[in-house]
């Protein structure tokens, strides 16, 4: 998985670019979630992904959640959130 200044995450197992939102940026800030974190999760085969009624594309390793949202040909990372809200608490008080 390559990345850019750009936001854009080439993901090889999908071998598609990912575009990652100012919103999921800010999230995984806030959150304490890193790029490495996220290319993990997207380029596992232990991944899970499930189709959510709103049509949104759920992304899960069981720690880290990453919501993607299909526009046209283009795949957006909407939010980046830890399964465990303690988690994150825990790793950003220290």
């Amino acid at each position: 998985m390559e990345n850019n200044k750009d936001t854009i995450i080439h993901v090889s197992l999908l071998d598609r670019d990912v575009l990652l939102t100012p919103h999921a940026y800010e999230r995984m800030v806030e959150r304490g979630v890193t790029l490495e974190d996220l290319v993990k999760l997207l380029e596992s085969k232990d991944s899970m992904a499930v189709l959510q009624k709103n049509f949104r594309l759920k992304i899960t390793n069981g720690e880290i959640n990453a919501i993607l949202q299909l526009s046209g040909k283009v795949l957006y990372v909407i939010t980046v959130f830890w399964e465990d809200k303690k988690k994150e608490k825990k790793e950003i008080n220290g």
